[in-house]
C-alpha cells in the first residue's frame, strides 16, 4: 500500500509524484461505460472493500475507480451517486471500527508502539476516505435541487394535474434524498476525525491529522455555497461539527487550522443568505477554543467604510452574526466588548444597530445558563492571550452568566449615548432594547427615571417609527414600574405616595421617641403592652376617622416590614434586642422612603410628559395617535394625573376618519370601564361613566356625545353584548340614574333593536309618564327619551311591528304634551327648547315612516304642529273671527319663535323627504312597467320574427314613456319648490302670520333687551331665510348688519340701524356666533344669494381687535368656513386661504389648529387645491399682515410650501413664480405718479418688496430634483423662445431686474443652490424609508447629475454678476437675436446707450445687427407672446 497525501486539488493526483506516492496512474473510462458495467465494477470494490474493512481505498485500482466516477460526477447517472456515497460512508463507518479494535488491541498489549504497520495503514486508508468524502461533499452541496414546478389549479385536463403532481412529489422525494446523502457525508467525514478511536489513532501522526482535519473543515465550508443546504436541518449541523470538531481535539496544534477557519468563516459572511446563524452556531460549538476571540478581532478589522459601503450584503451579515454570537455566548462577547465597541464609530448603521441589540442581550442575559465548559474571562484562554480584565465578569460555579454592578452601567451608558445617533435605525433599536429590558426587569432601579426622561425626549422624534418605539418604552416603563404596588383609596399616585411619605416620617419619629423614652428611663415596655392589650372597639374608634387611602398606606408600610423581617419585636426583650430591632426598621424605612421619593419623581416626569402626549394625540401620523392612546390608557390605569386630562382627548378620538385611530379609541374605552366585567357590572361602569360626568361638572356635550359613540362603536364590536345589557339599563330608569340610562340606551339601540323593542319600548312609555321633582329635569327626560324613539327609527332595518309603533305613538303625543304643559304653567327652563325640538322631530319621524299602524294626527305632521301651536297659544283657531290669545311672559314669546323657525325647517325636510318617496314610487312603478313591456316584446319576437319595424315602434314607445317620466319629474320638483318657496312662509300662512314677532325680537327696544328673546327670534329667522329664497333676499341685509355692525357695504341706514345699536343687541358674542353658523347654512342653501357678502365674513377672520369676544367669532367664522370648504359646500377662495394661512401661526392656540387642519385636509385632496391657488396665495399674503403672528410672511411660506410635494407640481411653480415675480418687479420699475404724495410712493414700494420676499422664499422652500434644477435654470439664466423659424436662447431682463434690486431673490436662489449640491439621501435621520431602501449608499451617491452641477453653476454665476451691478452674460453672435432689450458684456464691447437717464444700473442695451432685426409686427408678436 502506497503512502497518500491529501492534495490542494484532486487534478494534482493525475501526475506523477517522485516520492511514489499514490496517484491515479490509470483512470478508467467511466463516461464510456454502460450502466450495467459501472455496477459491476462498483460490485468489485463493494467485495474488496468488505473484504478489507475499508483499507481497499487506498488501493491503485480502487482509488482509480473511485476518482474517476467523482471526477464525472454530473456527467453520470444520478441513480449512481446515492451508491457512491453509500460505498465510501461504509468505508468510513468500518475504518473507524478497525481503529477502535486497534486501540483495544494496543492497550492489551502494553508496550506496543503505536505507529506498527497496521496503524499506518489505517491512517493512510482514513486520509483516502476523507479525500473521497470530501470531494463527495463538494459535488453534494454545490449541486443544486431539481425543483418541479406546483400545478396551478384550474390549468389543464385533470390528467395534466395528476402528472404535475407526480412531478412535484417525486422533486420532493429526490430533495429529501439529497438531503440525507449530504448529511451522511459530511457526518461520516467528521467521524474520521472525532470518532470512537480516530482521535487516539491520529495521535502518532500529526501531519496526517492536519491533513484530515483540514479535509474535514472544508467539507462543512463547502454548505456555506448554497443556501439550499443551510435550510435543510441535518446538513446544517453536519457542517458545522465538521468545523468545530477538529478545533476541539486535544493533543494537536490548531494554529493554522484556526487561520484557516477564521478566514472562511469571512469569506462565508460575505455569501449567501443565512451564514451569520451558522457561523454563530460554529463559534457556540467551538467556544472554548480561541476561535471566537480570534474572530472577533479578525471581523474589527474588515469593518473599514470602503469595505462596509462597498458590500451591503456584509453589512447586514455581520450585524445579524453579532447579534446572534451575543444571544448565543453572551460571555465571549463580553470578555471581548473593547473590540466591538469602537464599531459604533463606523458610519455604517446596521453595524450600529447591531452593537446596540447585542448589549441589550448581554444585559439580558444575566442569570442564564451558560454553556458547558464556558470559563471565566480573567483565566487564559489556549491562544495565550488573556481577556480584558475590565470586563469584571462573576460567573459563579453553577455556569450562571452575571454581571458586575460597574459593568452593567457601563453597557447602559452606553446605550444612553445611542440615543442621539444620527441614524433613525440605531434609536429605534436602541428604543426596543430599553424596551426588553423594562419588560425583564433588566434595568437598575435607579435608573428608571432616567430612561423614562430619555423616552419621553424620544417622543419628539422626527421618525415616526422612533416616536412609535418611545411611547412603547413609557408605556411598559410605567406597566413593570419598581416602585412599590398600587395603593387603594381615592386621589392619584402622586397624593398617594407624598402620604405614604409622611406615614414613613411619623414611624421614624415614634422610633426616635422610643429611644428618648428608653433612655430617659420610660417604662416603654409598658407602654407597647397597653397598646397591644387595646380593645378592638376603641381601636376601631380611633380608626373610624381615618380614610380607606390612610388605612391602605398604612397597612402597606406594615407589610413590607413584615416581609422584610423588621418588624416590631415583642416588648419583653431586653433593650439591646428593642434598639437592633429599632435599627431595621429604621433601615426599612428608609429603604421604602427612597423607593417612594423616586416613583414621586417619576410620577412628576409622567406629569411634564403631558403635552408631548397631547400632541401626539393630534399627530397626522396614525401610529403615533394609536401608541399615545396606549400610553394614556396606562396611565389612566395607574391613576397618574397626567392622564385624567389627556383621557378626554382620547375619547374624542373615536370620531376620527382614520379607521386604526378610531379602533384604538374605542380599545382604549374598553380596556378602561368594560375589560373583565360581567354583563351586571359592565352596566354598572357605563351608568357610573355618566354619574361621576354629572357629579364633577367637567363632562361637556362633546364628551358625552363621545362616550354615547363608545358605547356604540363597543357594542357594534361585540365587546358589549347589547340584548344583555339593555334590561340592566331599563331597570336603572327607576332608581335615579335615567340619564345615564337613557343615553346608553340610545347608544345601544343601533346593534340590540329587537331587544329594545321588546323590553325597553314599554318601560319607557311608563317612564314618560312619571311626574319627577323638577320640570328641568322632566323635560330633558323628555328630551332624552324623544332621542332614543329617533335613533330606533333610524336604525330599523326592516317595517317596525305595529305594536312598537302604537306606543312610539303614544309617547310623542306624551312628550308633546309635557312641552305644551310647561309653556301653559310658565315654566320654561332651557331645557324647554331641546325638548320640544325633538318631540317635533319625533312626531315628522313617525310620518316619514309610513306605517299602517300609525294615527290620523301623526300621518299628518303639520296638524301635529298645528295643534302644539294652538296649545301654546290657547286660541281655538286662526281662521275664525273671534281669536282670544293669552297674555304670556316674554320667555313664553322665545319659545314660540323658537317652535315656529323649527316648524318650518321640519317642514321643508318633510317636503324634500316627501318629493323623495314619490320619485322612489314613481321609479318603482316605472321599472315594473318596462319590465311588463319588455315581456310583451320578447313574446311579440317570439310570434313574428324578422319584422324590424315593429322593434323599432316599440323602442319609440320607450323613449316617449321614459321622457314622459322625465318630465312629470321635473313638474314635481317645481311644484315643491313652488310650495317650499312661497306656501310655507307667505300666502297669510300660519308661519307668515309669525314673522312680525320675530321681527320685533330683533328690532323692538324692550323685546332685544333679553338675550332669550332676541338669540331665538335671530335663529328662527335665519331658519325662515333657509326655507325661502325670496324671504332670505328680502332680510340677508338685517343679518348681515348684526353681525357686522361697523361702516361699510350692508350697512342699514336710518331708524333700523339706530334701532339694532340699542339694546345690547351687537354685544351678544353668543347671537353672532349663531348667526355666523347660519351664514354657512345659508351659503349652502341659497349661495348666488349670499356669495356678494362673503367679503364681510372674509373679513372675520382678520380681526384687528384683541379681546376675547373678537377671539371666539374668528375661531367660529373659521371653523364655519372650514366645515364648508371640507364637506365641498363652497369652493376655496385664495382670499380665504390667505387668511386662514395667516391664522396657522396666531396667539389662540384653538384657532391656529383649526387653521392648520385646513391645510392639511385641503393638501390631501386629489384635486390639488393648495398647490392651484398657492402663486395667488403667495403674491397676496402681503395684503392681508397679521400683526403678532412669529416669523411674519417668511414663515407662512415657509409652512404652506410643505404641502408641495411631487415633482412635476414643483416644475410648475417654478414657472409660475418666476412670472410673478418679473411682473411684480416690473410692475415696481415705474414711476410713481406726479399726484401720488411721498407716502404712497413709499408705501407701495414696501408692498413690492413684501411680494418679492414672498415669492422668492417659496422659490427657496422647494425640494429640487435635477430635473427641477434644470427647469429652475431655464427659467433663469436663460429661456427658449420662438423666433422666426427656430428656438432661440435670450436672457430674462425682467427677472434679471428682480435679481440686481432684491438682495432677497439672491439670498434665495443662492440658498437654492447651496442646498442642491449638498448629498442627498445620506440623512440617515430623515424618512425610514430611504434608510431601508439601500443599507450604505455607494460614494457619490445622491448627488446631483453633471448637468445639475452645471446648471447650479450657471445660477451661482449669475446672481453673483448680478448682485455686484456687472452684465448678465454674452450672447453668442451667431445666434439670432430677438429685437428685445437685453444685456450685453462690458469688457471688449462697446454698445450704443439709449435713454440713459431712465436705464437701471448695470444694464446695457446690445446693438443688434441689420441681419438679425425683426420687422416691427413680428416684433410685437414676439413680445406678446414673452409677456404672456
Amino acid at each position: 500500500m502506497k503512502d497518500f497525501t491529501l492534495p490542494f486539488k484532486p487534478e494534482e493526483l493525475l501526475a506523477r509524484p517522485a516520492d511514489g506516492r499514490l496517484w491515479v496512474a490509470d483512470v478508467p473510462d467511466v463516461e464510456s461505460w454502460s450502466e450495467k458495467e459501472v455496477n459491476k465494477a462498483l460490485d468489485g470494490v463493494v467485495g474488496r472493500l468488505l473484504t478489507s474493512q475499508g483499507k481497499d481505498l487506498a488501493e491503485e485500482k480502487t482509488f482509480s475507480l473511485l476518482f474517476a466516477i467523482l471526477q464525472s460526477w454530473q456527467r453520470l447517472d444520478e441513480a449512481l451517486q446515492p451508491r457512491v456515497v453509500d460505498l465510501l460512508t461504509d468505508a468510513a463507518k468500518r475504518l473507524g471500527a478497525d481503529a477502535q479494535k486497534l486501540r483495544k488491541s494496543g492497550s492489551a498489549a502494553k508496550g506496543k508502539d503505536k505507529s506498527d504497520a497496521t496503524g499506518a495503514a489505517l491512517r493512510n486508508a482514513s486520509k483516502v476516505a476523507a479525500f473521497f468524502l470530501r470531494w463527495s461533499c463538494e459535488r453534494l452541496l454545490t449541486s443544486s435541487e431539481k425543483r418541479a414546478a406546483r400545478p396551478r389549479r384550474g390549468k389543464g385536463s385533470a390528467l395534466q394535474q395528476a402528472e404535475q403532481q407526480a412531478a412535484l412529489e417525486e422533486a420532493k422525494e429526490a430533495s429529501r434524498a439529497l438531503e440525507r446523502q449530504r448529511s451522511m457525508a459530511l457526518t461520516e467525514l467528521n467521524g474520521l476525525v472525532a470518532r470512537g478511536a480516530m482521535p487516539w489513532l491520529w495521535l502518532s501522526d500529526p501531519t496526517g491529522w492536519q491533513q484530515v482535519a483540514g479535509a474535514c473543515s472544508d467539507g462543512g465550508f463547502f454548505a456555506l455555497d448554497s443556501a439550499e443546504a443551510l435550510k435543510g436541518k441535518d446538513t446544517r449541523q453536519a457542517a458545522q461539527q465538521c468545523i468545530a470538531a477538529p478545533l476541539l481535539q486535544e493533543g494537536q496544534q490548531h494554529s493554522n487550522l484556526l487561520v484557516a477557519t477564521v478566514s472562511k468563516l469571512l469569506h462565508g459572511l460575505r455569501g449567501v443568505e443565512g451564514t451569520a446563524a451558522f457561523a454563530a452556531d460554529c463559534l457556540l460549538q467551538a467556544h472554548s477554543t480561541p476561535l471566537p476571540r480570534l474572530f472577533l478581532v479578525e471581523l474589527t478589522q474588515h469593518c473599514t467604510a470602503q469595505e462596509l459601503t462597498s458590500q451591503g450584503a456584509f453589512q447586514r451579515s455581520l450585524a445579524a452574526f453579532l447579534v446572534a454570537l451575543s444571544e448565543r455566548l453572551p460571555h465571549v462577547v463580553l470578555a471581548n466588548i473593547s473590540v466591538l465597541l469602537p464599531l459604533l464609530d463606523v458610519d455604517c448603521y446596521p453595524i450600529r444597530q447591531a452593537i446596540v441589540e447585542s448589549i441589550g442581550h448581554l444585559l439580558s442575559a444575566e442569570g442564564r445558563k451558560l454553556p458547558s465548559g464556558a470559563h471565566n474571562a480573567q483565566q487564559e484562554e489556549g491562544d495565550g492571550t488573556v481577556a480584558d480584565p475590565e470586563a469584571e465578569i462573576a460567573q459563579s460555579s453553577s455556569g450562571i452568566f452575571t454581571l458586575a454592578p460597574a459593568t452593567k452601567n457601563d453597557l447602559l451608558e452606553t446605550l444612553f449615548t445611542r440615543f442621539l445617533d444620527k441614524s433613525v435605525w440605531v434609536r429605534y433599536r436602541v428604543l426596543q432594547t430599553l424596551n426588553n429590558l423594562a419588560s425583564n426587569n433588566g434595568l437598575p432601579r435607579e435608573l428608571w427615571p432616567r430612561v423614562l426622561d430619555l423616552a419621553i425626549r424620544r417622543m419628539q422624534d422626527t421618525a415616526s417609527m422612533s416616536r412609535k418605539a418611545a411611547m412603547q418604552l413609557v408605556r411598559k416603563l410605567v406597566e413593570f414600574h419598581p416602585y412599590g404596588p398600587a395603593l387603594k383609596g381615592s386621589g392619584d399616585e402622586r397624593a398617594k405616595a407624598t402620604k405614604l411619605l409622611n406615614e414613613i416620617q411619623e414611624r421614624v419619629k415614634k422610633l426616635k421617641a422610643e429611644e428618648l423614652a428608653e433612655l430617659e428611663g420610660t417604662d416603654a415596655a409598658d407602654a407597647d403592652a397597653e397598646g397591644a392589650t387595646e380593645p378592638p372597639e376603641k381601636r376601631q374608634k380611633r380608626c373610624k376617622g381615618k380614610t380607606e387611602t390612610d388605612v391602605s398606606i398604612a397597612r402597606e408600610v406594615d407589610k413590607d416590614l413584615e416581609a422584610n423581617g423588621e418588624a416590631a419585636e415583642d416588648a419583653g426583650e431586653s433593650a439591646s434586642a428593642r434598639h437592633a430591632a429599632r435599627e431595621k426598621q429604621r433601615e426599612a424605612l428608609q429603604r421604602m422612603q427612597q423607593c417612594y421619593t423616586q416613583r414621586v419623581h417619576f410620577v412628576e416626569l409622567l406629569d411634564a410628559a403631558e403635552a408631548r402626549l397631547r400632541g401626539l394625540l393630534s399627530s397626522k401620523t396614525a401610529t403615533d395617535v394609536t401608541e399615545a392612546i396606549s400610553v394614556v390608557v396606562e396611565l389612566r390605569l395607574r391613576g397618574v394625573p397626567a392622564a385624567a386630562r389627556a383621557f378626554h382627548q382620547v375619547l374624542g378620538l373615536v370620531w376620527s376618519r382614520h379607521g386604526p385611530i378610531k379602533d384604538a379609541a374605542v380599545d382604549a374605552f374598553y380596556r378602561m370601564h368594560l375589560e373583565g366585567r360581567d354583563t351586571a357590572s359592565a352596566a354598572e361602569a357605563v351608568l357610573q361613566i355618566y354619574k361621576d360626568g354629572f357629579s364633577s361638572g367637567e363632562t361637556t356635550h362633546t364628551h358625552l356625545a363621545s362616550v354615547q359613540e363608545l358605547i356604540q362603536q363597543a357594542a357594534e364590536k361585540e365587546l358589549i353584548v347589547a340584548a344583555e345589557v339593555i334590561p340592566k339599563m331599563v331597570s336603572a330608569l327607576g332608581d335615579g340614574r335615567a340619564t345615564g340610562a337613557l343615553r346608553a340606551l340610545t347608544a345601544l339601540s343601533a346593534t340590540g333593536h329587537d331587544a329594545l323593542a321588546k323590553n325597553a319600548l314599554p318601560k319607557v312609555q311608563e317612564f314618560i309618564c312619571r311626574s319627577v321633582s323638577s320640570p328641568a329635569e322632566q323635560l330633558e327626560h323628555a328630551r332624552l327619551v324623544a332621542q332614543l324613539l329617533l335613533r330606533f327609527l333610524g336604525s330599523a332595518k326592516g317595517a317596525v311591528n305595529d305594536a312598537a309603533v302604537s306606543r312610539l305613538c303614544a309617547v310623542s303625543q306624551q312628550c308633546s304634551y309635557l312641552v305644551v304643559q310647561h309653556f301653559v304653567k310658565g315654566e320654561v327652563p332651557p331645557q324647554w327648547f331641546p325638548a320640544a325640538m325633538c318631540a317635533m322631530d319625533l312626531s315628522f319621524e313617525l310620518a316619514q315612516h309610513g306605517s299602517k299602524a300609525l294615527d290620523t294626527a301623526h300621518r299628518s305632521p303639520d296638524k301635529v304642529a298645528r295643534a302644539t301651536w294652538l296649545g301654546l297659544i290657547n286660541t281655538e283657531g286662526w281662521e275664525g273671527a273671534s281669536v282670544e290669545v293669552r297674555k304670556v311672559q316674554v320667555p313664553q314669546l322665545g319659545c314660540v319663535a323658537f317652535v315656529a323657525g323649527h316648524l318650518a325647517l321640519r317642514m321643508l325636510i318633510f317636503l324634500e323627504g316627501l318629493q323623495s318617496a314619490l320619485k322612489r314610487q314613481r321609479l318603482a312603478q316605472e321599472e315594473a312597467k318596462i319590465a311588463e313591456q319588455r315581456e310583451k316584446s320578447k313574446e311579440k319576437k317570439a310570434s313574428k320574427k324578422g319584422k324590424g319595424a315593429k322593434a323599432v315602434e316599440e323602442d319609440e314607445e320607450k323613449a316617449e314613456t321614459s321622457m314622459g317620466g322625465v318630465g312629470l319629474e321635473e313638474r314635481e320638483a317645481e311644484a315643491f319648490a313652488q310650495i317650499a318657496e312661497t306656501g310655507l312662509l307667505y300666502s297669510n300662512r300660519l308661519l307668515d302670520r309669525v314673522k312680525p314677532l320675530l321681527f320685533a325680537c330683533l328690532l323692538d327696544k324692550e323685546l332685544r333687551g333679553y338675550p332669550l328673546i332676541r338669540r331665538v327670534g335671530a335663529i328662527s329667522l335665519c331658519k325662515f331665510m333657509t326655507v325661502s329664497k325670496r324671504f332670505c333676499e328680502e332680510n340677508l341685509q338685517l343679518l348681515f348688519s348684526v353681525l357686522f355692525p361697523k361702516n361699510g357695504k350692508g350697512q342699514l341706514q336710518g331708524a333700523t340701524q339706530e334701532a339694532i345699536a340699542e339694546g345690547g343687541l351687537l354685544e351678544d358674542l353668543t347671537l353672532r356666533q349663531s348667526l355666523l353658523v347660519a351664514v354657512g347654512d345659508l351659503l349652502f342653501r341659497h349661495p348666488n344669494v349670499v356669495e356678494p357678502w362673503t367679503g364681510r365674513l372674509y373679513s372675520t377672520l382678520s380681526t384687528a381687535d384683541a379681546s376675547g369676544n373678537a377671539v371666539d367669532l374668528r375661531l367660529t367664522a373659521l371653523l364655519v368656513l372650514t366645515h364648508l370648504v371640507l364637506n365641498d359646500m363652497m369652493k376655496p377662495r385664495p382670499v380665504l386661504l390667505i387668511r386662514a394661512l395667516w391664522l396657522t401661526a396666531c396667539n389662540h392656540e384653538a384657532t391656529a389648529r383649526v387653521a392648520r387642519i385646513l391645510f392639511q385636509e385641503l393638501a390631501k385632496r386629489t384635486t390639488n387645491v393648495v398647490y392651484n391657488l398657492l402663486p395667488e396665495i403667495v403674491a397676496r399674503l402681503p395684503e392681508h399682515v397679521e400683526d403678532g403672528v412669529e416669523g411674519g410672511a417668511v414663515a407662512r411660506v415657509q409652512y404652506i410650501m410643505q404641502f408641495v410635494e411631487k415633482e412635476k407640481h414643483i416644475e410648475g411653480l417654478i414657472e409660475k413664480f418666476t412670472l410673478r415675480l418679473e411682473q411684480c418687479a416690473s410692475g415696481a420699475g415705474g414711476e410713481v405718479a406726479a399726484e401720488a404724495t411721498q407716502e404712497e410712493g413709499e408705501g407701495k414700494t414696501a408692498k413690492v418688496e413684501d411680494t418679492v420676499s414672498c415669492l422668492a422664499h417659496a422659490l427657496g422652500a422647494m425640494n429640487y430634483s435635477d430635473r427641477c434644477i434644470l427647469r429652475l435654470h431655464d427659467v433663469v439664466v436663460t429661456r427658449k423662445v420662438a423666433h422666426l423659424l427656430d428656438v432661440v436662447t435670450m436672457p430674462r431682463k425682467a427677472l434679471n431686474l428682480a435679481l440686481s434690486y432684491y438682495p432677497v431673490a439672491r439670498e434665495c436662489l443662492l440658498a437654492v443652490v447651496e442646498k442642491a449640491r449638498k448629498p442627498r439621501g445620506k440623512g440617515e435621520d430623515g424618512d425610514a424609508k430611504a434608510a431601508a431602501a439601500a443599507a450604505a449608499p455607494a460614494e457619490g451617491e445622491g448627488k446631483a447629475s453633471g448637468a445639475a452641477q452645471a446648471a447650479l453653476d450657471a445660477m451661482e454665476q449669475l446672481v453673483n454678476t448680478l448682485a455686484h451691478g456687472k452684465e448678465e452674460m454674452e450672447i453668442p453672435a451667431t445666434a439670432p437675436v430677438p429685437a428685445v432689450p437685453a444685456t450685453a458684456q462690458r469688457k471688449g464691447q462697446e454698445a450704443k446707450r439709449k435713454n440713459a437717464e431712465a436705464k437701471e444700473p448695470g444694464f446695457e442695451e446690445m446693438e443688434i445687427p441689420a441681419s438679425n432685426r425683426t420687422k416691427p409686427h413680428r416684433r410685437r408678436k414676439l413680445q406678446q407672446s414673452l409677456q404672456g
